[in-house]
C-alpha cells in the first residue's frame, strides 16, 4: 500500500493533511531529542486529532499507522492530540517508559533508515480518528496480508 492509495481512501474523512521529514541525522546532534520534539511542535497543528503515518522516505514502505484522539462519552474528542501523541511515551520496555523520540531514533538506527516521512491526516468533525485508522489498517492488511512492521495489533 502506498501513500497515494492511502490518500484516496482517506480523502472523504479528512479536512486537511500535511507531511514532513524526520532525518536520522537530527538525532545525532547533541540535543537531537529536543530537536525532534521542536520539529513535531512546529509541523503539527496544535490541539488537532487524526491519523499519522510513518513512511520510509527512501523505499516508500509504510512502517506505522497510528491515531490520536478518542471520543469521550460526551461525544467530544479527547485524550492525546497528534502533537502530544508524537512526543509522549510509546509504552514500557524493560520496565521503563520509552519516549516517541527514542522509539523513532532506535527504529531508524536499528534498521538503517535515513529519513522517515510523517504524514498527518487531520480528520473531519464527523470522523473519529480510530475509525480512519481502522479503515487504513484493514486496507493495508487486506492488500499485504500483514500489518505495517511497527503496528503490533489491529
Amino acid at each position: 500500500m502506498t501513500i497515494p492509495e492511502i490518500m484516496q481512501i482517506a480523502n472523504e474523512y479528512i479536512n486537511n493533511n500535511t507531511f514532513f521529514e524526520v532525518p536520522h541525522q537530527l538525532f545525532l546532534q547533541p540535543n537531537g531529542r529536543s530537536l525532534y520534539n521542536q520539529l513535531i511542535r512546529l509541523e503539527i497543528q496544535a490541539n488537532s486529532y487524526g491519523v499519522y503515518i510513518w513512511e520510509n522516505t527512501e523505499t516508500g514502505e509504510i512502517v506505522y499507522i497510528g491515531m490520536a484522539g478518542k471520543i469521550k462519552t460526551n461525544g467530544q474528542l479527547g485524550s492525546h492530540s497528534i502533537e502530544n501523541r508524537l512526543i509522549a511515551t510509546r509504552g514500557k520496555v524493560n520496565g521503563r517508559d520509552v519516549l516517541t523520540n527514542d522509539y523513532v531514533f532506535n527504529y531508524m538506527q536499528n534498521n538503517n533508515v535515513n529519513t522517515l516521512t510523517f504524514h498527518i491526516l487531520y480528520t473531519n468533525e464527523q470522523t473519529p480518528p480510530s475509525y480512519l485508522e481502522s479503515v487504513l489498517l484493514y486496507n493495508y492488511y487486506s492488500q499485504n496480508g500483514v500489518l505495517p512492521k511497527l503496528n503490533n495489533a489491529f
